[in-house]
């Protein structure tokens, strides 16, 4: 009993680095000082600074818990609850896509289209825990964007985050297989923004661990050539775009070409592909409707 109450943060912090270096966790140090300062409710910088601080037991045990989650390759973001995105915070969970810095790159882009277009309208459909359409609406002001998803905890995410930065004014969220509810209600837009699944089924079973055995399945199968969902969001977006309106797509590094391609022979014009910081193709957009 005596050497839990004793250990503090230094030590947690270098019995943390252990475990988790062994389990081949490239960024141990940094987890483990995210986890300890999730356990006692501080920053980081607080635990960097105050190695000395005691710590007692059942902060300890909990701190334990969480690294051998980690140690099973839970990713740490899932573990916090919480991730960055666009500068801002947003709440997460198991069964929401963990949010890339690469989706940044769509987002920045359906902000170019939506000023210089003076769009008002926007969906974001396959919206997961809601950071696109919310960025969207954070960054704008005179935007009002409806996100659709057909999992229940993508939509309990996505509410709690239109609630965690108050935009329940102009942010909703609806249940939905892709757009049907929308062209079902007679919805219309002059934008439609989506980070599709679109990895192609046979590629999943050779994705990292922490990915494959954590991440939702749904929110990663794009189908056998990991197209299918930008054919059924293409096809419905022609339904309940207004003329002039955008559509903008993340897509997968090899999937410009083919995704271009889908848009062209779909009626859309002045279609361009964007790479993203590293260089990579990472967003298609295109107009429908003149």
């Amino acid at each position: 009993m005596k050497q839990w109450e004793e250990l503090n943060i230094g030590q947690l912090l270098t019995r943390g680095f252990q475990i988790l270096k062994e389990a081949g966790i490239d960024s141990y140090k940094l987890d483990c000082q995210l986890l300890l300062a999730k356990v006692l409710t501080k920053d980081k910088l607080f635990i960097m600074l105050n190695r000395d601080v005691n710590v007692d037991r059942e902060k300890a045990e909990e701190y334990f818990k969480l690294v051998n989650l980690r140690k099973d390759k839970m990713p740490i973001k899932y573990i916090l609850k919480e991730c960055e995105f666009m500068g801002f915070n947003f709440n997460i969970s198991e069964g929401v896509l963990i949010p890339r810095p690469d989706t940044e790159t769509l987002v920045q882009c359906a902000l170019k289209d939506i000023e210089k277009n003076n769009y008002k309208q926007i969906c974001d459909v396959c919206c997961g825990s809601g950071i696109i359409g919310i960025s969207i609406g954070k960054l704008t002001e005179d935007t009002f964007i409806d996100c659709f998803d057909i999992m229940d905890i993508p939509l309990k995410i996505t509410e709690s985050n239109i609630l965690l930065h108050k935009l329940k004014h102009r942010v909703r969220v609806y249940k939905s297989d892709l757009l049907k509810y929308a062209i079902d209600n007679g919805k219309r837009y002059d934008m439609v923004v989506s980070n599709p699944p679109y990895i192609k089924e046979e590629i999943i079973e050779t994705l990292m661990e922490d990915v494959k055995n954590y991440e939702p399945h749904i929110a990663l199968n794009g189908g056998e050539d990991g197209l299918n969902f930008y054919r059924k969001i293409i096809e419905q977006s022609k339904i309940l775009l207004n003329a002039n309106g955008g559509i903008v797509f993340e897509i997968g590094y090899d999937e410009g070409e083919e995704v271009m391609r889908l848009l062209k022979d779909n009626g859309f014009y002045n279609i361009e592909c964007i790479k993203d910081l590293s260089g990579l193709d990472r967003v298609v957009k295109g107009c429908y409707g003149l």
